[in-house]
């Protein structure tokens, strides 16, 4: 993984980095928050790669792979809320979901929703793409279809797959400061086109339900900002007191939502930059914790360490290691993997 304070977050893992002789050992680790993979071969390939960047929280990546099966199986699926948006550069794919069969050729934009089953077998490929948060994008699993596709021969695939392509050849040079407006310029545009993936009947939606989803996207878009709360809901979208607390009940109230989104994107950002001094406060302050040891406090009920921990922890696990070392022991390559299970 390369980062440092000016640039986001990068992964890339090919036959350089690890050796021919892990390389789909590496592979398979790395995908395994999402995928259960197996080589459609009896000889293991050797030339899978990945480069991938961390852009807030969605995840942008440029994959090459050997012919393989893939399966997001139940187990996987259980709490991803998230899609996937794939376009293949080269290579094809066929894959079902359900009593749905589709095929991906090269050029046409295909988004999968990840809290749902589907497998897949596909060629020799080269593929781009993205993870992205349901709330991000305001996709629904309980009124959007579990895959959409957008022709290459369309004017609206072309222009999303030029946006895309476009914005991977920008990533290696994107700063920190930059990532929020590009992931949410991103994020403005797939929505946009996701909506009218809407069943006709669908469209007339529930009001209640349309205001909670805006509610939850504008808190999860607004976290850095410590005057987060009920009040503030209220002025945003004229709405009493009583109502937003309805809306967020299922999550024990607007506070403990926010906190609880909050402790997510501090372990998502300690976990994406490597431990430097300062750096737990930082991203505590960031995050609207202003008393540093009770968000410490708070973290460590939740995921089992302290912040500086979970910091270490991550660098530690880093693709930097010496590559000698790499080859000759036992292999974890579990940072993609991480990130995907921080979103």
């Amino acid at each position: 993984m390369t980062t440092d304070n000016c640039t986001v977050p990068s992964i890339q893992l090919d036959a350089t980095v690890v050796g021919a002789k892990h390389c789909y050992d590496a592979w398979r680790e790395s995908v395994r928050a999402v995928y259960d993979v197996e080589p459609a071969a009896d000889v293991k390939s050797t030339t899978e790669s990945i480069k991938a960047w961390l852009l807030k929280e969605l995840i942008f990546s440029d994959v090459s792979f050997s012919p393989q099966q893939f399966r997001h199986c139940r187990r996987l699926a259980k709490d991803s809320n998230y899609i996937s948006l794939q376009i293949y550069k080269s290579g094809r794919c066929l894959g079902t979901a359900g009593d749905q069969t589709w095929q991906v050729a090269p050029g046409d934009v295909h988004i999968f929703d990840f809290s749902r089953e589907f497998s897949s077998v596909a060629s020799k490929s080269t593929v781009i793409g993205c993870l992205i948060p349901h709330e991000f994008v305001g996709y629904d699993p309980a009124r959007h279809p579990a895959h959409i596709m957008f022709s290459g021969s369309t004017p609206v695939g072309q222009f999303l797959a030029s946006t895309m392509f476009a914005l991977l050849s920008q990533l290696p040079r994107v700063g920190i400061s930059e990532a929020d407006d590009l992931s949410n310029g991103f994020c403005s545009l797939l929505q946009g086109l996701i909506e009218p993936q809407l069943p006709p009947k669908e469209k007339e939606r529930n009001a209640g339900e349309e205001r909670r989803n805006d509610m939850r996207s504008y808190l999860d878009r607004n976290l850095s900002d410590p005057n987060l709360n009920v009040n503030h809901l209220c002025r945003v979208f004229n709405i009493s007191r009583p109502s937003v607390y309805r809306y967020f009940a299922e999550h024990g109230g607007v506070a403990q939502y926010i906190v609880q989104r909050r402790l997510k994107r501090a372990y998502f950002q300690l976990a994406s930059v490597p431990e430097f001094h300062g750096r737990v406060k930082e991203v505590a302050h960031g995050l609207g914790f202003n008393d540093a040891a009770h968000f410490s406090r708070l973290f460590r009920r939740k995921f089992g360490v302290t912040p500086k921990q979970a910091a270490n922890l991550s660098s530690a696990g880093r693709l930097s290691r010496d590559r000698n070392q790499l080859r000759e022991q036992s292999i974890n390559f579990s940072q993609l993997s991480e990130w995907i299970q921080s979103i």
